[in-house]
């Protein structure tokens, strides 16, 4: 027997009737922001998530090859957003605003309230830059979640931009400051932290015994510069015999490449004192009025940081235009998310309410496990001004999105799924019947669901045990008399009392019934 994979799901009805219905108001809220609804494949080739996330994304994509190229299941919007606008937009007026939802795909170890496969509704403002682009998207990221009932939650605000812009002080080489901003949340993790860091340092940036400038000047006797320790080194293999590496890379590149892994190691201090700073920098976690003081305290005397922090705090306080309540609103600069791309504010939504007791599930758009601490993580999303240009545009466009999970957000609603089904029932009494009950299901499918009964050799006891069983409120039942009369016979489910009606009518009968009236039955039959 064929079993469904792990980590993927069959909807069904009630599920995927409630999907529909907080997809739907998620999408009118949107659109009222002027973001229009558009559709990414939902195959796209692989190195286009690989760009900037980094090439150990890879072990979290659904891949496959075809024809020699790479292609896999979505795991975001996002690129797929960004590809889009290279292709087809450059050109276009800005700001562009667009939307999307549909299923996204990540192999990951399958949990409580997370999954391979999950539902994603994203949003991207493209060409808008500053801090009324930053709030309008946190605005409406919290306005959707209103929209849908949810009022008890918290919009955590960070600015991994403003974190780089103090690492480039220590004068990191490209690496290791990358290394660092991803190493920014197991920093503030209590069961990490610095200790942590430092032994993901040493792992990833392994030290020679001593620094190669003493070993190469011990073999000299003199103190060399850059070009004699890679011609020193050219020198040794060469010595060595050793030719190539057997990947193409001459003795140059090799040399090239020992000296940079020493730069690195070397270092050591800049990496120490930049974890000195971020340690008290990425602590910072309160209201915006206490955070942003902290901020003004920690920060040096730099006009570039000060603007930054500036814009960063105008944001903010901006959210208060979009009715954001304030109290909900938390900056948190150790908040660095998990993809690489973002390069200026950034943010998260968690569930306040005790529905998120089991939290830690499924995630949005990147690889954040900052769910294991708090609520659900119902959204997210932030700034990420260099991914268009590095994917092929002509020019520097800014841009920030977000995305909700949506079965997160159907999780902590826990409210009962609207209802779904089928309303009325239509059932022939003998084939002689048939046509008349299908007429009259066409016409009260103009304003209901409903189901025409077609077993065969079924019986009209049989026809209401599965009425009864399927939930469905009204049976309209088709026979011989009824025919005769131009009449359907109601049956209400719950009462379990029926009477003929003339088909002239049912328009008045049906609005009737969808205000719940009772009946008025004038004959029952049992």
């Amino acid at each position: 027997m064929p079993n469904r994979p792990p980590g993927v799901y069959d909807r069904l009805p009630a599920d995927a009737a409630a999907a529909r219905t907080v997809s739907a108001e998620l999408t009118r809220t949107l659109a009222r922001f002027g973001y229009q609804p558009i559709e990414t494949p939902l195959i796209e080739y692989a190195d286009l998530f690989l760009t900037k996330s980094g090439d150990e994304a890879i072990n979290r994509l659904f891949t496959f090859e075809l024809y020699g190229r790479q292609l896999c299941l979505r795991p975001e919007f996002t690129a797929s957003a960004a590809r889009l606008y290279v292709e087809r937009f450059q050109h276009d007026a800005r700001p562009i605003r667009w939307q999307m939802v549909g299923p996204v795909f990540r192999y990951e170890t399958p949990q409580h309230n997370h999954s391979r496969q999950f539902t994603m509704l994203g949003a991207e403002l493209i060409g808008a830059s500053g801090a009324a682009g930053d709030a309008e998207t946190m605005g409406a990221a919290a306005r959707g979640l209103l929209a849908v009932g949810l009022r008890d939650w918290t919009l955590t605000v960070g600015h991994v931009g403003l974190v780089g812009q103090v690492l480039d002080r220590f004068e990191l080489d490209r690496r290791t400051r990358r290394f660092m901003l991803g190493q920014i949340e197991n920093l503030r993790r209590p069961n990490r932290g610095r200790a942590y860091v430092e032994a993901q340092f040493e792992q990833l940036y392994a030290m020679l015994p001593q620094p190669l400038e003493q070993q190469l000047e011990q073999a000299s006797g003199a103190i060399i510069d850059h070009a004699d320790m890679t011609h020193a080194l050219q020198l040794l293999l060469e010595s060595a015999n050793l030719g190539t590496t057997g990947t193409g890379r001459t003795n140059e590149d090799v040399a090239r490449r020992l000296l940079t892994k020493q730069q690195r190691a070397t270092q050591r201090g800049q990496v120490s004192a930049a974890l000195d700073f971020l340690e008290h920098f990425t602590a910072i976690d309160a209201t915006p009025a206490e955070a942003f003081a902290a901020i003004d305290a920690l920060l040096p005397d730099d006009p570039a940081l000060r603007e930054t922090a500036h814009n960063f705090r105008a944001a903010v306080d901006l959210l208060s235009a979009y009715e954001v309540p304030p109290e909900q609103v938390r900056v948190q600069m150790g908040l660095a998310r998990g993809l690489n791309y973002y390069t200026g504010i950034v943010f998260e939504i968690y569930a306040d309410s005790a529905n998120s007791a089991n939290g830690g599930g499924q995630i949005t758009d990147d690889d954040s496990d900052q769910g294991d601490q708090q609520g659900d993580q119902l959204c997210g999303g932030g700034r990420y001004d260099d991914l268009i240009r590095v994917l092929g545009a002509a020019h520097s466009v800014p841009a920030i999105g977000f995305a909700y999970g949506i079965e997160r957000i159907m999780h902590e609603m826990q409210r009962p799924a609207p209802e779904t089904g089928v309303q009325a029932l239509v059932v022939p009494i003998a084939d002689a019947d048939n046509a008349a009950a299908a007429h009259i299901a066409m016409r009260l499918r103009e304003t209901w669901a409903v189901e025409l009964y077609t077993p065969l050799m079924g019986t009209l006891s049989q026809a209401l045990a599965y009425a009864d069983k399927q939930a469905i409120r009204y049976v309209f039942i088709v026979g011989e008399a009824e025919r005769a009369a131009d009449s359907v016979t109601i049956r209400t489910m719950d009462s379990g009392a029926q009477t003929m009606y003339a088909l002239a009518d049912l328009p008045a009968l049906m609005t009737q019934l969808d205000h719940k009236e009772a009946l008025s039955l004038s004959t029952t039959v049992g």
